[in-house]
């Protein structure tokens, strides 16, 4: 099974973090047919998805992204992982 690992560095603190996350991705529209499921525990995002399944974790100024592929996710890895890089760019970076 193929897996994404990133993280990426921000000087959002984590309710910044959740906040954007919830207006910003999860929100569109046309991801919406693609999540199955997806349920925050404190500072942990769970998401089940057509692409696989994997967790958003928040720290202070930092987001860990694991994604477990499925077979059609790993078919379009690339394209995940330029979607995530492009969203999380947005938000301003760590100095």
């Amino acid at each position: 099974m193929s897996t994404i690992s990133k993280k990426f560095e921000t000087k959002a603190s984590k309710e910044e973090l959740k906040k954007y996350i919830n207006t910003k991705v999860l929100s569109r529209q046309e991801l919406a047919p693609l999540i199955n499921s997806k349920v925050w525990d404190g500072d942990v995002l769970t998401i089940d998805s057509k692409f696989g399944n994997g967790t958003v974790t928040l720290l202070e100024n930092e987001i860990e992204v694991t994604i477990h592929l499925s077979m059609f996710g790993a078919m379009a890895k690339s394209a995940i992982e330029s979607s995530l890089d492009k969203g999380f760019k947005e938000l301003p970076p760590k100095k």
